[in-house]
C-alpha cells in the first residue's frame, strides 16, 4: 500500500515537472521531464534496439552491418558469420541491425548511419512487404525503442527528430500510465530483450521448429510485385547508399529469407522478373540470387520471414557465401548445415466451452472439424463462442467467410483450439463490439494486418488480463494495442 502511494506521489511530481517544462522550455524541457520517469519498455522486444545500437557503436575495425527488419534478428547469426568470414581470410566484425518492421526500415537506416565508416560494408535486406519498402515511420513505437537509451535520439536527422518530438507526448502518457500501475511493459516469448545474447543475436530463446499452423502465415502471402518498392523509398535508399559510398563504405542488397509455402500458386514464376525490377530500381549491387532465399517451410519459425534456429544457420552460411563471392574470395565455407526440422503435429487437446456448437456448420478435414458457416439460429445470435469440440471431434479452424456480413453479431469468443484468425474474418460485421480471446500467450494465435477490417472503429479485442502486456508488446498483436483490453479470467 505504501509502495503504491509513493509511486502515485512520484507520478504526480513527474506530471508537474512535465507541465512546468512544457510551458517554460520547449521540447528539450518536455523531453527531460519524460526521461525522469524510469524506463518502462526496456525489457520488451523494442528494448533490444539499445543493445544492438551499443554494439554497433562499440565495434572497432572493419564491420559488416546487416541492415533491415526482423528477418535479420531471426535469420542472421552474426557470431557464426564473423567466424566463417575470418576463416576465409575476411577480417570483419558482423553487426545485426534489424529488429522490428513496425519501427520502419528508414529509422534503422538513419540510426545506423553515423556508425558506418570507411571500409565498412552494409548488407541491406528488407522484407518483401509494402511497409518495409516505404518510408513509414512510427514515432510512438520509436520512443518505445528509445526508452532505455535516449542518446539514440541525437543520431537521427532533424526531420526525424521533429517527427519524434510530435509523438513524444503520446509516448510519455503511456509510459506514465505504466509507471503508475507498477507494471512495466513486458516481453512475450521470443519477443523480449532477454532473447538476445551478448553478441546481439536472437539466440537466447529456443526456436527449434516451425510453429505456424500448416507451416505458413496465411495472412501474409509473399508476392513478387514490382510495385512493392515505393518511389519515395527507392529515392531514399539510393541516396542513402550514395552517401555511404562518399564515406568510403559499400552497400549491397540481399533478399530476405522467404517461406516457399507462402508464395501463391503461379507467383514463383514472377521471381526472375521481380529480381530484374529490383536491380533496375536500386543504384547499388544485388549480391544474392533470389532463389537461394526461397526456403522450405520447415526452416521457418512464426512468420514467413522469421527463421528457426536451424534456418538461421542455413541463411547465415548462404549470406557468407554471397559476401565471399562478391569479394572474389574462393575459399570453401567449411560448415555442416543442420538437418531440416520436422513440422510438428498440430494436435488439439483439452476442454472448452461448447454451448454454441449447434449454431455452426462444419466440414470434417481429416480428424478435425473446420467451421464453414452459421445455422439460422447462429445467424440470428448476438453473441457466439466458437466451440472447442463437437460430438467428441475437435474444432481446429474457421473459414474467413463464416461471419461475413453478419449484422447481428456483437460478440465473438475464440478459444485456445483456434490458432489462426484470417484477414477479413469479420468483414461486414457492422455491430461487432467484442472479439474475445481465451489464449494466454500471443504466440498461440496468429493474426494479420486486417483483423479489424470491415468492423466498427469502436470494436475492442479482449484478452486475459494477465496476458494484456504480452499482447500489447507482441510482434504481431502489438499493432492492435490501442484496441486491446484485458478481462478478468
Amino acid at each position: 500500500m505504501e509502495k503504491a502511494k509513493g509511486r502515485r506521489i512520484a507520478a504526480i511530481f513527474f506530471v508537474c515537472l512535465f507541465v512546468i517544462f512544457a510551458v517554460c522550455i520547449p521540447f528539450a524541457g518536455i523531453y527531460m521531464a519524460g526521461r525522469l520517469i524510469p524506463p518502462q519498455y526496456s525489457e520488451t522486444y523494442y528494448g533490444a534496439l539499445s543493445d544492438l545500437y551499443s554494439r554497433l557503436k562499440e565495434t572497432q575495425g572493419k564491420k559488416i552491418v546487416v541492415l533491415g527488419n526482423s528477418n535479420v534478428a531471426f535469420g542472421v547469426d552474426s557470431a557464426l558469420a564473423e567466424r566463417l568470414l575470418r576463416e576465409g581470410g575476411l577480417d570483419y566484425s558482423v553487426c545485426n541491425f534489424g529488429l522490428y518492421g513496425s519501427l520502419g526500415t528508414k529509422m534503422m537506416c538513419e540510426l545506423a548511419y553515423e556508425e558506418i565508416g570507411a571500409g565498412d560494408v552494409v548488407i541491406f535486406t528488407p522484407e518483401l512487404f509494402a511497409q518495409s519498402l516505404s518510408t513509414y515511420f512510427s514515432a510512438e513505437e520509436a520512443w518505445y525503442a528509445l526508452d532505455g537509451d535516449a542518446s539514440m535520439f541525437g543520431a537521427f536527422p532533424k526531420s526525424t527528430r521533429e517527427k519524434l518530438a510530435a509523438g513524444y507526448i503520446g509516448y510519455v502518457a503511456k509510459k506514465f500510465a505504466l509507471y503508475e500501475s507498477g507494471e512495466p511493459a513486458s516481453g512475450s516469448g521470443v519477443y523480449a530483450r532477454s532473447s538476445f545474447d551478448g553478441h546481439g543475436d536472437l539466440k537466447n530463446y529456443a526456436r527449434r521448429n516451425n510453429i505456424m499452423p500448416g507451416g505458413v502465415d496465411e495472412n501474409n502471402p509473399i508476392l513478387f510485385d514490382r510495385a512493392l518498392f515505393s518511389a519515395e523509398f527507392v529515392d531514399f535508399i539510393n541516396a542513402y547508399a550514395e552517401s555511404l559510398e562518399e564515406k568510403g563504405a559499400a552497400m549491397y542488397y540481399s533478399f530476405a529469407p522467404m517461406n516457399a509455402g507462402a508464395i501463391p500458386f503461379g507467383e514463383r514464376g514472377k521471381a526472375d522478373a521481380f529480381y530484374d525490377s529490383v536491380a533496375e530500381k536500386l543504384q547499388f549491387p544485388i549480391i544474392s540470387n533470389i532463389e537461394d532465399y526461397i526456403l522450405e517451410s520447415e526452416w521457418f519459425y512464426d512468420s514467413n520471414y522469421h527463421l528457426n534456429e536451424s534456418g538461421m544457420q542455413v541463411r547465415t552460411v548462404q549470406l557468407v557465401n554471397d559476401v565471399k563471392n562478391r569479394f572474389g574470395n574462393t575459399t570453401k565455407t567449411d560448415y555442416v548445415l543442420p538437418d531440416k526440422p520436422v513440422l510438428p503435429d498440430e494436435s488439439v487437446e483439452g476442454e472448452g466451452d461448447n454451448r454454441d456448437a449447434d449454431m455452426f456448420e462444419y466440414r470434417l478435414d481429416g480428424s478435425y472439424y473446420t467451421v464453414v458457416g452459421l445455422t439460422e439460429a447462429g445467424r440470428a445470435a448476438e453473441e457466439l463462442i466458437i466451440p472447442y469440440q463437437v460430438d467428441g471431434i475437435y474444432v481446429k479452424s474457421f473459414l474467413p467467410v463464416v461471419f461475413f456480413d453478419d449484422k447481428n453479431l456483437k460478440s465473438i469468443t475464440i478459444q485456445e483450439n483456434i490458432h489462426t484468425i484470417s484477414n477479413g474474418s469479420f468483414l461486414g460485421c457492422d455491430n461487432l463490439e467484442r472479439i474475445v480471446l481465451r489464449h494466454i500467450e500471443p504466440s498461440e494465435i496468429s493474426v494479420g494486418y486486417e483483423l479489424l477490417s470491415g468492423v466498427p472503429g469502436t470494436c475492442r479485442i479482449y484478452v486475459p488480463k494477465s496476458a494484456l502486456s504480452e499482447f500489447e508488446n507482441n510482434y504481431f498483436w502489438g499493432r492492435y494495442a490501442k484496441q486491446t483490453e484485458g478481462y478478468t479470467e
